[in-house]
C-alpha cells in the first residue's frame, strides 16, 4: 500500500467529507450490504465527483481501486494524482487488455473494484447502454456485483441519496457466457440501480 492511500487519503477524505456534505445533504443506506472480501461496485454515472460519494458511502479506511476513463488519466497532474488513489484508466472505445488484466489482477488479490458501467456522465432523462466489461470481470473471478444507485439530478445545496444494494451474483448459464448474455446481464444490472432510487 503506498503513502497516498495510506496516509494522505484519510485526511483529503476528512476534508472533502466536510466541504462535500455543506455543497449537498447526503444520505447514506446500505453500507451493511458491502462484502467484506473483493467484489464489483458498480454504479451509475452523472457527475464528475461520483467516486467521492461512493467512498463516502462505503465508509471503508481505503478507496477501491477504480476505473477512470482514459481521458480523465492522461491528464498531466490530474491522472498522476488519481493514479496515487488507486484510479487507473480504461480505454472504453477498445478491447483494453491492460485495464482487464489489471482488473482481474485486483479482484483476485482481494481487493474491491468500482466500475461505472454507463462509461460516461449520463444526464438526467438521458439513456445510454452500459458496457459489460463489470459482468466479464465479476464472472470471470466468481466475485459477487454491488450495485450503487447515486442522485443523478443533482443541484447545489439540496439532498442527494447514495444507495448500496445487496451484493448478488447472476445466474449465468455456463462458466463461459456468450456476449449477447453478458450485456443482458449488464441491461438488468442497471435496471437494478435504478429500480433502487426509484423505490427509495
Amino acid at each position: 500500500m503506498n503513502f497516498a492511500v495510506k496516509y494522505v487519503y484519510p485526511v483529503l477524505h476528512f476534508l472533502l467529507w466536510v466541504f462535500m456534505r455543506f455543497y449537498h445533504w447526503p444520505t447514506f443506506r446500505g453500507r451493511e450490504n458491502l462484502p467484506e472480501g473483493p467484489c464489483v461496485i458498480c454504479c451509475n454515472h452523472s457527475g464528475f465527483a461520483d467516486p467521492l460519494w461512493v467512498f463516502m458511502a462505503m465508509g471503508t479506511k481505503y478507496p477501491p481501486y477504480t476505473m477512470a476513463k482514459k481521458s480523465v488519466m492522461d491528464k498531466p497532474f490530474g491522472g498522476w494524482f488519481l493514479s496515487k488513489f488507486r484510479v487507473f484508466p480504461v480505454d472504453r472505445d477498445n478491447a483494453d487488455l491492460n485495464a482487464i488484466k489489471k482488473s482481474l489482477k485486483i479482484l483476485k488479490s482481494g481487493e474491491k473494484l468500482l466500475i461505472f458501467p454507463e462509461g460516461t456522465r449520463v444526464k438526467h432523462g438521458k439513456q445510454v447502454r452500459a458496457k459489460a466489461g463489470a459482468v466479464m470481470l465479476a464472472q470471470r473471478t466468481g466475485v459477487p456485483i454491488v450495485p450503487v444507485y447515486l442522485t443523478h439530478d443533482r443541484k447545489p445545496f439540496q439532498p442527494i441519496r447514495c444507495i448500496i444494494g445487496p451484493a448478488y451474483q447472476p445466474a449465468y448459464s455456463a462458466k463461459k457466457i456468450s456476449t449477447e448474455e453478458m450485456q443482458r446481464h449488464t441491461d438488468e444490472l442497471m435496471a437494478r440501480i435504478y429500480q433502487m432510487g426509484a423505490e427509495a
